[in-house]
């Protein structure tokens, strides 16, 4: 009597692992383009070259004490290194209380394809509306950009008190560092967001302004951070390499599923 032995089909996951092997090294430069791309996402704090005063001896100043005389902090996940000098000063301020000091600051960058910026800066006082200073972004072949600094845009006083208090401009975040509420010192950060332009050149240098007659409001400079931002492309690249490990997967599996020995 003949008997029809059952089709022994191989084990389904037999292919599934070959495939695995197969795509390992797509899988590894997927991996590899990723963590390129996390590096160009980099943060580089930068290095104030004057310091003009201490806000330790302001309204409530003793809440800096813990960033002073040096020290590195992440606010909103952004580093920062705050410093002090010889005299114990711990920000730019400009020369407007006797000391002959420029009021404007000039701070080397000299990195290639940043993107964003951010810095730490209030006020003395201030009157709403006052346009107080600026920051101004210098590029290879010419490139120039400036934002201006206006009271209750996107700087405040340093203290929660009887000036300007709050910020409307969705670029600063408020209160990275001490209290939001009145009776307190604070500091803000603004995030700068840089033309397209600065992608593909050297940010040469920041150049921050705080204007000589303090009655709208005097703005400081505690610290400043750059960042590059990763194209587009970079992310378009990864992805269409995870679409391919995907597909073959897939493509593979079928085929050992269906496969007769």
């Amino acid at each position: 009597m003949n008997q029809t032995l059952p089709v022994r089909r191989p084990f389904p996951d037999q292919g599934f692992n070959v495939t695995l092997r197969r795509l390992h090294p797509v899988v590894w430069g997927a991996g590899l383009l990723l963590a390129c791309t996390a590096s160009a996402g980099g943060f580089t704090t930068l290095t104030l070259p004057t310091l003009t005063d201490d806000i330790r001896t302001w309204t409530d100043g003793a809440v800096y004490d813990p960033l002073f005389p040096s020290s590195s902090q992440t606010f909103a996940g952004v580093p920062f290194d705050f410093q002090s000098d010889a005299n114990g000063n711990t920000v730019f301020y400009g020369g407007t209380l006797g000391s002959p000091v420029s009021d404007t600051l000039d701070i080397p960058v000299s990195q290639f394809g940043i993107r964003k910026v951010y810095t730490i800066i209030n006020t003395a006082f201030g009157v709403s509306g006052g346009n107080v200073g600026s920051v101004t972004f210098n590029g290879s072949g010419g490139l120039t950009y400036t934002v201006d600094l206006i009271e209750g845009a996107n700087v405040r006083d340093h203290y929660y008190g009887g000036f300007v208090d709050t910020t409307s401009d969705p670029t600063t975040t408020e209160a990275v560092f001490g209290l939001n509420s009145p009776g307190n010192s604070h500091l803000d950060m603004q995030a700068f967001t840089l033309p397209s332009s600065f992608s593909t050149a050297t940010l040469t240098d920041i150049q921050f302004y705080s204007v000589a007659d303090a009655s709208n409001g005097k703005p400081f400079l505690a610290a400043a951070t750059v960042s590059t931002v990763p194209e587009p492309a970079a992310y378009g690249t990864l992805f269409g390499l995870g679409l391919l490990a995907v597909t073959g997967l897939r493509r593979q599996r079928e085929l050992a599923l269906r496969k007769d020995p």
